[in-house]
Protein backbone atom coordinates (compact mmCIF):
# COMPACT_ATOMS: atom_id res chain seq x y z
CA UNK A 1 0.00 0.00 0.00
CA UNK A 2 1.31 3.46 -0.90
CA UNK A 3 2.16 5.78 1.99
CA UNK A 4 1.66 8.93 -0.07
CA UNK A 5 -0.61 11.62 1.29
CA UNK A 6 -1.47 15.21 0.61
CA UNK A 7 0.93 16.33 3.35
CA UNK A 8 3.90 14.43 1.93
CA UNK A 9 3.12 15.64 -1.58
CA UNK A 10 3.01 19.25 -0.40
CA UNK A 11 6.27 18.82 1.45
CA UNK A 12 7.92 17.36 -1.62
CA UNK A 13 6.57 20.19 -3.74
CA UNK A 14 7.96 22.70 -1.27
CA UNK A 15 11.38 21.03 -1.33
CA UNK A 16 11.40 21.11 -5.14
CA UNK A 17 10.45 24.80 -5.12
CA UNK A 18 13.24 25.66 -2.68
CA UNK A 19 15.72 23.61 -4.70
CA UNK A 20 14.64 25.39 -7.88
CA UNK A 21 15.14 28.79 -6.27
CA UNK A 22 18.57 27.79 -4.98
CA UNK A 23 19.57 26.54 -8.42
CA UNK A 24 18.57 29.83 -10.03
CA UNK A 25 21.23 32.44 -10.88
CA UNK A 26 22.47 34.56 -8.01
CA UNK A 27 20.99 37.75 -9.43
CA UNK A 28 17.51 36.22 -9.44
CA UNK A 29 17.64 35.89 -5.65
CA UNK A 30 18.06 39.64 -5.36
CA UNK A 31 15.02 40.33 -7.53
CA UNK A 32 12.95 37.80 -5.58
CA UNK A 33 14.01 39.45 -2.32
CA UNK A 34 12.88 42.88 -3.51
CA UNK A 35 9.57 41.65 -4.96
CA UNK A 36 8.66 39.60 -1.91
CA UNK A 37 9.67 42.47 0.36
CA UNK A 38 7.20 44.71 -1.47
CA UNK A 39 4.40 42.15 -1.31
CA UNK A 40 4.82 41.05 2.30
CA UNK A 41 5.35 44.53 3.74
CA UNK A 42 2.21 45.73 1.93
CA UNK A 43 0.20 42.71 3.09
CA UNK A 44 1.25 43.43 6.68
CA UNK A 45 -0.71 46.69 6.39
CA UNK A 46 -3.46 45.55 4.05
CA UNK A 47 -4.62 42.56 6.11
CA UNK A 48 -5.57 44.57 9.24
CA UNK A 49 -7.33 47.19 7.09
CA UNK A 50 -9.42 44.53 5.35
CA UNK A 51 -10.22 42.96 8.73
CA UNK A 52 -11.64 46.28 9.96
CA UNK A 53 -13.65 46.68 6.75
CA UNK A 54 -15.04 43.18 7.08
CA UNK A 55 -16.07 43.70 10.71
CA UNK A 56 -17.62 47.13 10.14
CA UNK A 57 -21.45 47.35 10.14
CA UNK A 58 -22.84 46.85 6.64
CA UNK A 59 -25.05 49.60 5.31
CA UNK A 60 -27.04 48.94 2.15
CA UNK A 61 -26.27 46.28 -0.42
CA UNK A 62 -22.78 47.43 -1.30
CA UNK A 63 -21.12 45.25 1.32
CA UNK A 64 -17.81 46.08 2.93
CA UNK A 65 -15.80 49.02 1.68
CA UNK A 66 -12.87 47.03 0.33
CA UNK A 67 -11.67 49.84 -1.91
CA UNK A 68 -11.59 52.30 0.98
CA UNK A 69 -9.70 49.83 3.17
CA UNK A 70 -7.17 49.23 0.40
CA UNK A 71 -6.70 52.97 -0.08
CA UNK A 72 -6.08 53.52 3.63
CA UNK A 73 -3.61 50.60 3.69
CA UNK A 74 -1.73 51.97 0.70
CA UNK A 75 -1.51 55.43 2.26
CA UNK A 76 -0.26 53.98 5.55
CA UNK A 77 2.28 51.79 3.75
CA UNK A 78 3.63 54.78 1.85
CA UNK A 79 3.64 56.82 5.08
CA UNK A 80 6.11 54.26 6.42
CA UNK A 81 8.34 55.28 3.49
CA UNK A 82 8.09 59.00 4.19
CA UNK A 83 5.16 59.91 1.91
CA UNK A 84 2.54 62.06 3.71
CA UNK A 85 -0.88 60.41 3.82
CA UNK A 86 -4.20 62.13 3.28
CA UNK A 87 -6.95 60.65 5.43
CA UNK A 88 -10.36 62.28 5.23
CA UNK A 89 -8.86 65.48 3.86
CA UNK A 90 -6.30 65.61 6.67
CA UNK A 91 -2.60 65.36 5.85
CA UNK A 92 -0.57 63.11 8.17
CA UNK A 93 3.21 63.27 7.80
CA UNK A 94 4.28 61.68 11.10
CA UNK A 95 6.12 58.52 10.08
CA UNK A 96 5.22 55.32 11.94
CA UNK A 97 8.81 54.34 12.68
CA UNK A 98 7.73 50.90 13.85
CA UNK A 99 6.29 50.14 10.41
CA UNK A 100 9.52 51.28 8.78
CA UNK A 101 11.51 48.99 11.08
CA UNK A 102 9.11 46.12 10.29
CA UNK A 103 9.68 46.61 6.56
CA UNK A 104 13.43 46.46 7.13
CA UNK A 105 13.07 43.28 9.21
CA UNK A 106 11.01 41.65 6.44
CA UNK A 107 13.69 42.50 3.89
CA UNK A 108 16.41 41.11 6.16
CA UNK A 109 14.53 37.82 6.64
CA UNK A 110 13.91 37.46 2.91
CA UNK A 111 17.51 38.32 2.01
CA UNK A 112 18.74 35.71 4.45
CA UNK A 113 16.67 33.11 2.61
CA UNK A 114 16.94 34.12 -1.04
CA UNK A 115 19.72 36.64 -1.69
CA UNK A 116 23.20 35.49 -2.64
CA UNK A 117 26.47 36.77 -1.26
CA UNK A 118 27.23 38.94 -4.27
CA UNK A 119 27.14 42.66 -4.90
CA UNK A 120 24.84 42.07 -7.86
CA UNK A 121 22.25 40.28 -5.73
CA UNK A 122 22.34 43.07 -3.14
CA UNK A 123 22.05 45.84 -5.73
CA UNK A 124 19.16 44.13 -7.51
CA UNK A 125 17.28 43.56 -4.26
CA UNK A 126 17.66 47.21 -3.26
CA UNK A 127 16.80 48.47 -6.76
CA UNK A 128 13.75 46.23 -7.10
CA UNK A 129 12.35 47.35 -3.76
CA UNK A 130 13.05 51.03 -4.43
CA UNK A 131 11.50 50.92 -7.91
CA UNK A 132 8.39 49.24 -6.53
CA UNK A 133 7.98 51.82 -3.77
CA UNK A 134 8.54 54.66 -6.22
CA UNK A 135 6.03 53.20 -8.67
CA UNK A 136 3.41 52.87 -5.94
CA UNK A 137 4.01 56.45 -4.78
CA UNK A 138 3.74 57.81 -8.33
CA UNK A 139 0.54 55.88 -9.08
CA UNK A 140 -1.23 56.77 -5.84
CA UNK A 141 -0.04 60.38 -5.57
CA UNK A 142 -0.87 63.32 -7.79
CA UNK A 143 1.55 64.69 -10.40
CA UNK A 144 2.33 67.60 -8.06
CA UNK A 145 3.77 65.17 -5.49
CA UNK A 146 6.99 64.51 -7.40
CA UNK A 147 9.04 65.42 -4.33
CA UNK A 148 7.17 62.78 -2.33
CA UNK A 149 8.09 60.15 -4.91
CA UNK A 150 11.74 61.11 -4.60
CA UNK A 151 11.46 60.93 -0.80
CA UNK A 152 9.85 57.49 -1.01
CA UNK A 153 12.63 56.19 -3.27
CA UNK A 154 15.38 57.60 -1.03
CA UNK A 155 13.83 56.06 2.09
CA UNK A 156 13.31 52.75 0.28
CA UNK A 157 16.92 52.65 -0.91
CA UNK A 158 18.27 53.39 2.58
CA UNK A 159 15.92 50.87 4.19
CA UNK A 160 16.56 48.08 1.69
CA UNK A 161 20.31 48.67 1.62
CA UNK A 162 20.58 48.10 5.37
CA UNK A 163 17.96 45.34 5.62
CA UNK A 164 19.25 43.26 2.71
CA UNK A 165 22.86 43.64 3.85
CA UNK A 166 21.97 42.41 7.34
CA UNK A 167 20.13 39.42 5.86
CA UNK A 168 23.03 38.49 3.58
CA UNK A 169 25.54 38.84 6.41
CA UNK A 170 23.47 36.65 8.72
CA UNK A 171 23.13 33.94 6.07
CA UNK A 172 26.61 33.94 4.59
CA UNK A 173 28.76 35.85 7.05
CA UNK A 174 30.48 39.18 6.55
CA UNK A 175 34.00 39.78 5.30
CA UNK A 176 35.33 42.42 7.68
CA UNK A 177 38.97 42.20 6.58
CA UNK A 178 38.71 45.70 5.12
CA UNK A 179 38.23 47.06 8.64
CA UNK A 180 41.84 46.13 9.38
CA UNK A 181 42.88 49.12 7.27
CA UNK A 182 40.65 51.50 9.26
CA UNK A 183 42.48 53.32 12.07
CA UNK A 184 41.82 51.92 15.53
CA UNK A 185 40.61 55.29 16.82
CA UNK A 186 37.91 55.41 14.10
CA UNK A 187 36.51 51.93 14.83
CA UNK A 188 36.66 52.63 18.57
CA UNK A 189 34.74 55.86 18.04
CA UNK A 190 32.02 54.14 16.04
CA UNK A 191 31.71 51.47 18.73
CA UNK A 192 31.35 54.13 21.41
CA UNK A 193 28.75 56.00 19.37
CA UNK A 194 26.73 52.84 18.73
CA UNK A 195 26.93 51.87 22.40
CA UNK A 196 25.77 55.31 23.50
CA UNK A 197 22.87 55.23 21.04
CA UNK A 198 21.79 51.81 22.31
CA UNK A 199 22.06 52.83 25.95
CA UNK A 200 20.17 56.06 25.29
CA UNK A 201 17.33 54.19 23.60
CA UNK A 202 17.16 51.79 26.56
CA UNK A 203 16.92 54.72 28.99
CA UNK A 204 14.23 56.35 26.85
CA UNK A 205 12.26 53.11 26.69
CA UNK A 206 12.46 52.78 30.47
CA UNK A 207 11.31 56.38 30.91
CA UNK A 208 8.47 55.78 28.46
CA UNK A 209 7.42 52.64 30.32
CA UNK A 210 7.36 54.58 33.60
CA UNK A 211 5.22 57.30 31.96
CA UNK A 212 2.87 54.63 30.58
CA UNK A 213 2.44 53.10 34.04
CA UNK A 214 1.72 56.53 35.49
CA UNK A 215 -0.83 57.21 32.75
CA UNK A 216 -2.48 53.79 32.74
CA UNK A 217 -5.82 55.23 33.84
CA UNK A 218 -5.82 57.75 30.99
CA UNK A 219 -4.96 54.96 28.55
CA UNK A 220 -7.85 52.83 29.82
CA UNK A 221 -10.33 55.71 29.71
CA UNK A 222 -9.36 56.56 26.12
CA UNK A 223 -9.70 52.94 25.03
CA UNK A 224 -13.12 52.65 26.69
CA UNK A 225 -14.35 55.92 25.20
CA UNK A 226 -13.66 54.67 21.67
CA UNK A 227 -16.11 51.79 22.09
CA UNK A 228 -14.40 49.57 19.51
CA UNK A 229 -15.26 45.97 18.73
CA UNK A 230 -12.69 43.23 19.14
CA UNK A 231 -11.32 43.39 15.59
CA UNK A 232 -11.11 47.19 15.47
CA UNK A 233 -9.48 47.29 18.91
CA UNK A 234 -6.88 44.74 17.79
CA UNK A 235 -6.10 46.71 14.64
CA UNK A 236 -5.82 49.93 16.68
CA UNK A 237 -3.38 48.20 19.00
CA UNK A 238 -1.28 47.11 16.03
CA UNK A 239 -1.37 50.64 14.60
CA UNK A 240 -0.26 52.06 17.94
CA UNK A 241 2.62 49.59 18.06
CA UNK A 242 3.85 51.15 14.82
CA UNK A 243 4.19 54.46 16.67
CA UNK A 244 5.80 53.09 19.85
CA UNK A 245 9.34 53.59 18.43
CA UNK A 246 8.31 57.15 17.56
CA UNK A 247 7.30 57.67 21.19
CA UNK A 248 10.67 56.28 22.32
CA UNK A 249 12.46 58.83 20.11
CA UNK A 250 10.32 61.53 21.73
CA UNK A 251 11.47 60.28 25.13
CA UNK A 252 15.09 60.55 23.99
CA UNK A 253 14.36 64.21 23.25
CA UNK A 254 12.72 64.43 26.69
CA UNK A 255 15.88 63.08 28.34
CA UNK A 256 18.00 65.78 26.68
CA UNK A 257 15.87 68.41 28.42
CA UNK A 258 14.58 69.91 25.17
CA UNK A 259 11.41 67.82 25.15
CA UNK A 260 8.87 67.58 22.36
CA UNK A 261 5.48 68.91 21.33
CA UNK A 262 2.21 67.14 20.56
CA UNK A 263 0.43 70.08 18.99
CA UNK A 264 0.98 73.82 18.92
CA UNK A 265 1.27 75.34 22.37
CA UNK A 266 2.25 72.09 24.08
CA UNK A 267 5.61 71.13 25.51
CA UNK A 268 6.67 67.95 27.29
CA UNK A 269 10.04 68.35 29.01
CA UNK A 270 11.55 67.48 32.42
CA UNK A 271 11.43 71.10 33.50
CA UNK A 272 8.26 72.21 31.75
CA UNK A 273 4.89 70.64 31.02
CA UNK A 274 2.35 72.49 28.88
CA UNK A 275 -0.54 70.29 27.75
CA UNK A 276 -3.75 70.80 25.83
CA UNK A 277 -6.62 68.67 24.60
CA UNK A 278 -5.41 65.61 22.68
CA UNK A 279 -7.17 63.22 20.31
CA UNK A 280 -8.76 60.18 21.92
CA UNK A 281 -5.88 57.81 21.24
CA UNK A 282 -4.89 55.43 24.05
CA UNK A 283 -1.17 55.64 23.22
CA UNK A 284 -1.16 59.37 23.99
CA UNK A 285 -2.02 58.51 27.58
CA UNK A 286 1.58 57.27 27.90
CA UNK A 287 3.00 60.78 27.47
CA UNK A 288 4.83 62.27 30.49
CA UNK A 289 2.40 63.75 32.99
CA UNK A 290 4.83 65.39 35.43
CA UNK A 291 7.70 67.87 35.41
CA UNK A 292 9.92 69.76 37.82
CA UNK A 293 11.44 68.48 41.03
CA UNK A 294 13.98 65.72 40.57
CA UNK A 295 12.95 65.35 36.94
CA UNK A 296 14.95 68.45 36.03
CA UNK A 297 18.05 66.30 36.56
CA UNK A 298 16.95 63.83 33.86
CA UNK A 299 19.43 65.23 31.28
CA UNK A 300 22.24 64.13 33.58
CA UNK A 301 21.36 60.56 32.62
CA UNK A 302 22.57 61.30 29.09
CA UNK A 303 25.91 62.57 30.39
CA UNK A 304 26.21 59.61 32.76
CA UNK A 305 25.49 57.21 29.89
CA UNK A 306 28.27 58.81 27.84
CA UNK A 307 30.59 58.61 30.86
CA UNK A 308 29.80 54.89 31.36
CA UNK A 309 30.38 54.07 27.70
CA UNK A 310 33.63 56.05 27.67
CA UNK A 311 34.94 54.02 30.59
CA UNK A 312 33.66 50.67 29.30
CA UNK A 313 34.68 50.98 25.63
CA UNK A 314 38.37 51.81 25.57
CA UNK A 315 41.60 50.65 23.95
CA UNK A 316 44.69 51.03 26.16
CA UNK A 317 47.03 51.31 23.17
CA UNK A 318 45.51 54.57 21.93
CA UNK A 319 47.35 57.80 22.63
CA UNK A 320 45.46 60.70 24.17
CA UNK A 321 45.19 62.35 20.76
CA UNK A 322 43.75 59.18 19.22
CA UNK A 323 41.37 58.82 22.18
CA UNK A 324 40.22 62.39 21.60
CA UNK A 325 39.64 61.66 17.92
CA UNK A 326 37.68 58.54 18.87
CA UNK A 327 35.49 60.64 21.17
CA UNK A 328 34.81 63.09 18.33
CA UNK A 329 33.83 60.20 16.05
CA UNK A 330 31.60 58.77 18.81
CA UNK A 331 29.79 62.07 19.36
CA UNK A 332 29.32 62.59 15.62
CA UNK A 333 28.01 59.03 15.17
CA UNK A 334 25.51 59.39 18.00
CA UNK A 335 24.29 62.80 16.87
CA UNK A 336 23.94 61.69 13.25
CA UNK A 337 21.86 58.67 14.21
CA UNK A 338 19.66 60.54 16.66
CA UNK A 339 19.23 63.61 14.41
CA UNK A 340 17.89 61.28 11.71
CA UNK A 341 15.53 59.76 14.26
CA UNK A 342 14.38 63.20 15.45
CA UNK A 343 13.57 64.28 11.89
CA UNK A 344 11.74 61.02 11.18
CA UNK A 345 9.65 61.36 14.36
CA UNK A 346 8.51 64.92 13.63
CA UNK A 347 5.75 66.10 11.34
CA UNK A 348 2.05 66.77 11.02
CA UNK A 349 -0.25 64.34 12.81
CA UNK A 350 -3.51 66.04 11.87
CA UNK A 351 -5.13 69.41 11.19
CA UNK A 352 -4.86 72.60 13.22
CA UNK A 353 -2.68 72.32 16.31
CA UNK A 354 -1.50 68.84 15.38
CA UNK A 355 0.46 70.17 12.43
CA UNK A 356 3.45 70.53 14.79
CA UNK A 357 4.32 67.25 16.50
CA UNK A 358 7.65 65.91 17.71
CA UNK A 359 10.97 67.35 18.86
CA UNK A 360 12.92 70.26 17.43
CA UNK A 361 15.63 68.27 15.67
CA UNK A 362 18.28 71.01 15.62
CA UNK A 363 17.93 72.17 19.23
CA UNK A 364 17.62 68.63 20.56
CA UNK A 365 20.68 67.42 18.66
CA UNK A 366 22.68 70.38 19.94
CA UNK A 367 21.67 69.60 23.54
CA UNK A 368 22.51 65.93 23.00
CA UNK A 369 25.94 66.89 21.65
CA UNK A 370 26.67 69.07 24.67
CA UNK A 371 25.63 66.42 27.21
CA UNK A 372 27.53 63.71 25.36
CA UNK A 373 30.69 65.82 25.13
CA UNK A 374 30.52 66.51 28.86
CA UNK A 375 30.18 62.83 29.71
CA UNK A 376 32.99 61.80 27.35
CA UNK A 377 35.27 64.51 28.73
CA UNK A 378 34.71 63.42 32.33
CA UNK A 379 35.25 59.79 31.38
CA UNK A 380 38.47 60.57 29.53
CA UNK A 381 39.72 62.61 32.47
CA UNK A 382 38.88 59.82 34.91
CA UNK A 383 40.81 57.29 32.82
CA UNK A 384 43.80 59.52 32.15
CA UNK A 385 44.03 61.03 35.64
CA UNK A 386 45.85 58.10 37.37
CA UNK A 387 48.50 57.94 34.67
CA UNK A 388 48.92 61.71 34.68
CA UNK A 389 49.23 61.83 38.49
CA UNK A 390 51.72 58.97 38.38
CA UNK A 391 53.81 60.83 35.83
CA UNK A 392 53.72 63.99 37.93
CA UNK A 393 54.79 62.07 41.03
CA UNK A 394 57.62 60.41 39.12
CA UNK A 395 58.84 63.79 37.89
CA UNK A 396 58.58 65.25 41.36
CA UNK A 397 60.51 62.29 42.80
CA UNK A 398 63.19 62.58 40.14
CA UNK A 399 63.50 66.30 40.80
CA UNK A 400 63.89 65.74 44.54
CA UNK A 401 66.53 63.05 43.98
CA UNK A 402 68.56 65.41 41.82
CA UNK A 403 68.30 68.21 44.37
CA UNK A 404 69.28 66.04 47.37
CA UNK A 405 73.05 65.66 46.55
CA UNK A 406 73.29 69.36 45.78
CA UNK A 407 71.83 70.26 49.15
CA UNK A 408 74.26 67.95 50.96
Amino acid sequence: MSSRSLTTDLRALGRRAVAAVRAAPAWLGGILTGLQGLALSYLAVLAPSLAVAASAPQNGVGGADWAGASSVATSLWLLGHGVPAEVGGTVVALIPVGLTVLNGAILAALARRFAARTWGSWVLAVATYAVGVGAMASVVGSPSQGAHVVTAVIVAVALAAVGVAIGIWRAHGADLSALARVPAWATTGVRRGAAMASLLVMLAAAAGAAAAVAGRHAIGEAATALGLDAVSAGVLAIAELAYVPTLIVWMVAWLTGQGFAVGLGTHYAPGDLSVDALPTVPLLGALPSASGGLLVWAPMLVAIAALAVRIAVRRPLLTWREDLAADVVAACTLCLVMATAFVASSGAAGPGRLEAVGPDALATTAALLGLTAAGLAVGAAALRAPAALGALRARAGASRSREAPTAS
